[in-house]
């Protein structure tokens, strides 16, 4: 045990009887330390070799930092230490033949799925949002069955069609092409004499579909599954996670369990706070002897949040070991304005900056083109979107020969004689008419497919009614566009990009109604497991806060704090 720097729980883990073992690992509370240790255990007992081992793991990030770890001990180079989805990649091409694909083909990302349903929805001047059938064809493959909409079949097999046609597979195609493959027994006994021991990382983001295809791997063959996971951590609803997968699969495959309660990462004021909020297991006993300090504050507004977290900030002084979370992206926006304004160095986690996002730079580049009839690129930029028969050769004249040659066109295109004077409607007027003037009659709207989309451009109406001028607009943004990535920089982030992550200080923001149980939500089991996630951040100082107005479609609106908030206060209370 000693040799493996585990504490008497982890030890337990990696010692679990059993073909089929279950780990519940609490926040904190070492998981990847006992992945990697059980990987060490099964070589230096001589019950697997490398070429063995298996570990499905969910990003490439967390394969890489188990490959870095495991290096020091054993041959990594001979493990298959992957993503799900690279591991079906393995499957497939060593049995493509019992698939429709041939070498070498095609993986589409969402983008190439996305203009393939356009596309379909185009052809046959089908109602909707491109993006929801796209959703609903994600789904339909993670549960393993047809859309029953006789729309949404029609696309779902027209899709699958255009990826035949093309060669083409993706990301759920994977798991389905491989879980085909792998009813063959010819390929079933290739893989389970090859993989022996198999570990599988965050059991709670697996969708019905990643259940299924692991458990094919399982024969008479397989030595050892060794599977982790914390239930008070599923938070991936949208990307078809079921929780559940845990119980079925201890239940079913008698799998025996252990706990793992014991946190060093967090502070005991920090743990009692989280322990309220889990659902499942035991609560975590801190093993650290840190000491720290759980607050919670309201706001009289929005401003008033970001203006005094700021200050507070500034007098930890610790930028590098700060975040703060949120429910939702456009809640950056105005942190990142107050940082700025305070000069303290900021970074956006797993996203752009505000300013720097498609559909805000889209917008912008409209009050650009209306203000300043000279700047030839904002002009490019947006002239065609939505689509109006100006072409990328066109844009190319565009650029060369400025606004003259759009205008020297435009007779013949009415769509093009529309726009121009759109821009000329929209010029000298404040950014926040200018703005709705262009979002009420461009069709802009329309054609955006993300809901995450809509929520930035409410956001950006809130921000342009601080603005008298496009002048001042443009170069607030200009300012904020540059983002710090360096070390020592404050990290913005969202719950769901936060899990994984830890910081000495954390400010939980916006926690209202509305917003955290987010109002588009149905499952408040979920957005209570996001709160967990993000209060568990935190090692030494957790701040949970909410404002009692804010700005909504422009207009200022009253709040209220959620009971995510309010049961944390009582909890303080006592």
């Amino acid at each position: 045990m000693n040799d493996y720097g585990l504490n008497h729980e982890q030890w337990e883990s990696i010692n679990l009887k059993g073909p089929c073992s279950f780990t519940l690992a609490s926040a904190g509370s070492g998981k990847t330390k006992c992945l990697t240790s059980k990987v060490r255990h099964i070589i230096d007992s001589k019950i697997g070799t490398p070429e063995t081992i298996l570990a499905i793991t969910f990003t490439i990030k967390a394969a890489n930092e188990m490959k870095e770890r495991l290096k020091k001990h054993v041959d990594v180079s001979k493990m298959q230490i992957s993503t799900m989805h690279s591991m079906c990649v393995k499957i497939i091409r060593a049995f493509i033949h019992l698939t429709y694909l041939k070498m070498p083909f095609t993986i589409y990302d969402t983008s190439d799925q996305l203009s393939i349903v356009k596309t379909i929805v185009k052809a046959r001047n089908l109602p909707g949002n491109p993006f929801d059938y796209l959703s609903e064809i994600g789904k339909s493959k993670s549960l393993g069955i047809e859309p029953e909409d006789q729309t949404f079949l029609i696309i779902y097999k027209q899709y699958q069609e255009i990826l035949k046609q093309n060669n083409a597979a993706d990301f759920d195609d994977l798991l389905l092409l491989a879980f085909e493959c792998l009813k063959n027994e010819a390929c079933k006994n290739y893989f389970s004499n090859k993989w022996q021991h198999i570990l599988i990382d965050e059991f709670q983001d697996t969708s019905l579909l990643q259940l299924n295809l692991i458990m094919s791997l399982y024969t008479d063959k397989t030595k050892t599954i060794y599977a982790t996971g914390d239930p008070n951590q599923s938070i991936y609803k949208f990307r078809n996670a079921r929780p559940e997968n845990i119980t079925e699969f201890i239940e079913k495959y008698k799998a025996n369990t252990i706990n793992l309660t014991y946190n060093y990462r967090s502070c005991q004021e920090v743990i009692d706070i989280a322990n309220n909020f889990q659902q499942f297991g035991e609560p975590m006993v801190p093993k650290t002897s840190l000491k720290g300090k759980v607050s919670v504050a309201s706001f009289g507004s929005y401003e008033d949040e970001a203006e005094q977290i700021a200050q507070a900030i500034m007098k930890l002084g610790n930028y590098g070991s700060t975040a703060v979370i949120y429910r939702v992206n456009g809640r950056s926006l105005l942190f990142e304005q107050t940082f700025s304004r305070y000069r303290i160095p900021y970074k956006v986690v797993n996203d752009r900056p505000f300013f720097q996002r498609k559909v805000v730079k889209d917008l912008l580049s409209a009050l650009k083109s209306a203000n300043n009839l000279e700047d030839r690129e904002s002009l490019s930029r947006i002239i065609n979107h939505p689509k109006r028969g100006f072409g990328d050769a066109k844009k190319e004249k565009l650029l060369m020969q400025g606004r003259a040659y759009a205008e020297s066109i435009a007779e013949e295109m009415p769509q093009i004689k529309d726009f121009l004077g759109l821009l000329g409607d929209m010029k000298g007027l404040p950014p926040s008419a200018a703005l709705d003037e262009y979002l009420n009659r461009s069709g802009y709207v329309s054609s955006i497919e993300k809901d995450t989309d809509r929520y930035l451009i409410e956001s950006l109406k809130d921000a342009v009614a601080n603005y008298d001028s496009v002048e001042e607009l443009i170069l607030a943004s200009s300012f904020l566009e540059k983002d710090n990535d360096g070390e020592n920089a404050v990290s913005l982030i969202t719950a769901h990009g936060s899990k994984g992550l830890e910081f000495d200080n954390v400010f939980v923001v916006g926690v209202e109604e509305g917003l955290w149980p987010h109002k588009y939500s149905d499952d408040l089991d979920e957005e209570s497991r996001l709160f967990y996630v993000s209060l568990s951040r935190a090692k030494i100082c957790l701040n949970i806060s909410y404002c009692a107005s804010r700005l909504f479609k422009g207009s200022l609106i009253s709040v209220s704090p959620s009971y995510l908030f309010e049961q944390t206060k009582k909890y303080l209370q006592k």
